[in-house]
Order: C-alpha cells, then sequence, then structure tokens
C-alpha cells in the first residue's frame, strides 16, 4: 500500500520506457528476430510492464512493411491504455506502423485462423445477420466449429469477425454474436459482411465524418422520455474517452406529457454547444435524454485531462435552476448502454 494516499500511476512511465527501448535499438531486434521464437521473449515483459492485460501482435501493413499492434483485447478498462501507448508512437516509416486494434486483413481467401490446435480456412465461414437498429446481429458458421467445445466457438467467431473487419468495426457495429453448427439460410462470407457493415458505417456517418444522430422515444420512471444520441454510441469509436460525465438540467417549461418546450429543446442544444465548445477536444456530448422535467447530458471525456472541472465551470449560473453534474469512469460507456439504437 502506497504510505500517504493512492498509489502513483505507473503506465506513462511503462509507455515511456517502451518508446525509450524501441527506439534505442528495440525496433530492429524484433524486426529480426525469429517470429515463432524471438518476438515474444522481446515484447512480452516489456507490454506487459505497462499493463498485463494487454494483448500484441505483429501483421502485415499497409503503408510500412510490418505492423505492430498493441490492443487492450476486447477489455474496455484497458482501451483507453492502449490509445496512450499509440499516442506515444513514433510516425511510421518504411519497416513499422502502430495500432491499438486488429486491423481487417487484406484479403480473407486463403486465410488460416489457428486456434487452439485447430485451423480454420476462413473462406469457408458463413454468416447469416440481422439488422438491429444501428448494429447486425449475426450468426457464424464453419464446417469445423463442432469439432471444439462451446467455450471455444465464441472466440474462434470473434477472432475471424476481427480479422475480416478489425477489431474496431466488430465492437462498434457488431451486436449479438452467436456461433451455428449448421449453415445459416441464405448465408454469405466473410467478404459479404465486410460490405454490410461498411454500408451500415456509411449511412451514420456525415459528410464530414462524423457521426450521425438519432431520435428516440420511450417511456421512464418519470414518464414520456425523449432523447438523441450520436452513432454509433461505442467506446471503441474512441477509446480514449473513459470518463461519463453527467448535466443534470431541470427544466420547467414543459408540456403536458413532462416533455420539455421547443423553447426548453432550444436552450438544451445552446447548453450542448457551450459543454462542448469548453471542452477543447477533450471529449464530446454522445446524447441527451429529458423526462419529467429533468434533462440529462451524457458527456464522455478523457479522464487524464481536466475536462470534468471544465464543464462544472461551463454551467455555473445556468438558468432554470441548479444544474448538477456527477463524473464516473466508465470505459465501456455503459451509462448510455440504454441509448443505443
Amino acid at each position: 500500500m502506497a504510505l500517504f494516499g493512492k498509489r502513483r500511476d505507473t503506465t506513462g512511465d511503462a509507455i515511456e520506457a517502451f518508446w525509450t527501448w524501441w527506439s534505442e535499438g528495440g525496433s530492429g531486434q524484433v524486426a529480426m528476430a525469429d517470429p515463432e521464437t524471438g518476438t515474444a521473449p522481446l515484447l512480452d515483459p516489456r507490454v506487459h510492464a505497462i499493463n498485463s492485460g494487454l494483448a500484441w501482435e505483429i501483421a502485415p501493413g499497409t503503408e510500412s512493411a510490418q505492423l505492430l499492434v498493441v490492443t487492450a483485447d476486447g477489455d474496455p478498462e484497458l482501451r483507453s491504455v492502449a490509445r496512450r501507448w499509440l499516442a506515444a508512437a513514433p510516425p511510421a516509416e518504411f519497416v513499422w506502423s502502430y495500432a491499438d486494434s486488429r486491423q481487417p486483413a487484406t484479403t480473407i481467401a486463403g486465410r488460416v485462423l489457428k486456434f487452439e490446435g485447430h485451423e480454420f480456412d476462413l473462406g469457408a465461414v458463413q454468416v447469416g445477420v440481422r439488422r438491429t437498429g444501428s448494429r447486425v446481429d449475426v450468426t457464424v458458421y464453419h464446417p469445423q466449429l463442432a469439432e471444439v467445445s462451446e467455450d471455444q466457438r465464441l472466440g474462434v467467431c470473434f477472432i475471424a469477425l476481427d480479422t475480416a473487419l478489425g477489431e474496431e468495426m466488430t465492437e462498434t457495429w457488431i451486436g449479438e454474436l452467436q456461433p451455428i453448427t449448421t449453415p445459416p439460410l441464405d448465408g454469405f462470407g466473410l467478404t459479404g459482411l465486410r460490405a454490410v457493415v461498411r454500408d451500415l458505417r456509411e449511412e451514420f456517418t456525415d459528410d464530414n465524418g462524423h457521426p450521425q444522430w438519432i431520435s428516440l422515444q420511450g417511456t421512464g420512471p418519470r414518464g414520456p422520455v425523449t432523447a438523441g444520441a450520436q452513432v454509433p454510441l461505442a467506446a471503441a469509436s474512441a477509446p480514449q474517452l473513459d470518463q461519463h460525465i453527467v448535466v443534470a438540467v431541470p427544466y420547467s417549461e414543459r408540456e403536458d406529457d413532462g416533455l420539455p418546450s421547443a423553447a426548453t429543446i432550444a436552450e438544451l442544444e445552446r447548453l450542448k454547444s457551450h459543454v462542448t465548445e469548453r471542452l477543447e477536444e477533450q471529449g464530446r456530448v454522445v446524447a441527451h435524454e429529458c423526462s419529467g422535467g429533468l434533462c440529462l447530458v451524457h458527456v464522455y471525456a478523457d479522464g487524464a485531462t481536466p475536462a470534468a472541472e471544465q464543464i462544472k465551470a461551463a454551467v455555473t449560473g445556468w438558468p432554470d435552476g441548479t444544474v448538477k453534474v456527477s463524473v464516473e469512469a466508465d470505459p465501456g460507456w455503459s451509462g448510455v448502454a440504454h441509448l443505443r439504437g
């Protein structure tokens, strides 16, 4: 236990130590090492010194010969750590480039997935898809899935989708994932799934490359609810934003059902714009919901920045009641899961 207060966070020191070693000869050692036996002794201790839950891999690069990936490996608690590692990386060059999530394979044909002693030809994968709001639920079939345990099947399917789509796209746009041992009706291959996800992303991206917003209606403890949310509303789309800040704004001008009047909505939009300006790109407003005289504005920010204090200062003295601000760590964006379209 630390003598005074909390133990000092050494993650930044470990990231700095990694890149110092890398720039002082480590990159060359890894490039020359035997891929089967030589890279793990070099990279394992240095990556795990940052956090033992991180994973790494070396893949062919698109802007370099090789791509070094250090990933949270599906753990939302570690996405911001992997992003901090990437933010400190040197510029890409001829031999090396860097990423904090697994990237999609260039081609699926001929790609073999090795998993716990089994080999799966990804060209034989068949998927069935069902659109659910702004995501797609996917069933995954491979002739050899029946040969592995039920616990292993889901791992095979996730890696297959990560290979086809990339880790970020899988976590952002795929909803439920279910392995199956019989071919799906009207199934198609992973290349077709790429096209489905690409079209979905384009549908919810504006001309400037920003997320689109959707309107939602429902019922909650205070009565009817009206809400708006960005799509995608997924932590993987902005892993550095690991802090959930809720701005609770009471309103008195409302309709008979308790929903905000047009004037209140205009005032809420002004508040959202004001908060966005004060964030200075350290976070973003991702959703809001209003019901029974109270609006909640959901903000996600980089917890390593003073974003929360800036928002508290920004809403001081806001009209129509006392505005309250609450802050919590939420790297998985669970605080807005109920607003995902």
